[in-house]
């Protein structure tokens, strides 16, 4: 047999079948998106009619060219899943310093305001020397329950609820006297179910959060610097302002950034 013809037939395998060797890369593990029902930031339904947020990543991941299917579960499950499943997005998540080193943060998608609010009628939060004598509700699994507690309501004073549903019925009920997080979110979820609007009423505003689309861990540079083109090819075209404005939300641009 000629040389150069054992040659041909010796590498003839390697041509055929991909390398097992440590130099083969092994693809990623598929995305996951999960988040909790937070209209209107984020809720079930079809494909743009999913929350102004999730709407927004969904944009980013078809611009960057990748691809993962949003799973909506009670938020503090959401947060277990994000925090113990690498490749694991979630949304709305603040960027506090207690989480600052558990999750990778990928992209600042909006910059919200929380606030206390009650029912209209009964007494407006309006200062921090009210809060020890209010029992008021947050959002199980969210940094606001720690920052009412650093705020001095006691524990037993707190009521952790399971959603913003949960929650209004529990201000509805007299169980609680004011609930706290996020004004747009609480107000446009009290408008969705039929309430009228008038009937609550916002007070003290304790902090703004910024907040972002993160991850345990997994996500590969390229994938983060897809997401961040993706963003700021939409927020530079009027996309992301235009996506707020569809959902009837009034949004500062510097909120956005």
């Amino acid at each position: 047999m000629q040389p150069s013809r054992r040659l041909a037939l010796t590498t003839l395998p390697a041509l055929l079948w991909p390398s097992t060797g440590p130099q083969a890369q092994t693809p990623s593990p598929p995305l996951r998106l999960v988040t909790g029902e937070l209209p209107p930031m984020a809720m079930p339904g079809e494909p743009g009619q999913r929350g102004v947020l999730v709407d927004l990543v969904e944009a980013m991941l078809k611009r960057g060219e990748l691809a993962a299917q949003v799973e909506f579960y009670p938020w503090a499950r959401a947060m277990l899943l994000a925090a113990e499943k690498p490749r694991t997005l979630i949304l709305p998540l603040n960027r506090t310093p207690d989480r600052e080193g558990r999750f990778q943060w990928l992209v600042k998608l909006y910059a919200q305001h929380f606030v206390f609010l009650t029912l209209a009628g009964k007494p407006r939060v309006e200062n921090a020397a009210q809060l020890r004598t209010l029992r008021v509700s947050g959002l199980r699994g969210s940094s606001n329950l720690g920052k009412l507690q650093q705020q001095g309501i006691l524990a037993d004073r707190i009521y952790p609820a399971t959603s913003i549903s949960d929650m209004h019925r529990a201000l509805e009920r007299g169980l609680v006297d004011a609930v706290y997080g996020s004004e747009i979110i609480h107000t446009d979820a009290w408008r969705r179910a039929g309430r009228d609007p008038a009937k609550l009423q916002a007070g003290l505003a304790l902090e703004s959060a910024d907040v972002w689309l993160a991850a345990q861990g997994g996500i590969t540079d390229a994938e983060v610097a897809r997401l961040n083109e993706a963003h700021d090819a939409m927020l530079a075209d009027g996309s992301i302002e235009r996506l707020f404005k569809r959902y009837g939300l009034k949004v500062r641009l510097e909120d956005l950034r």
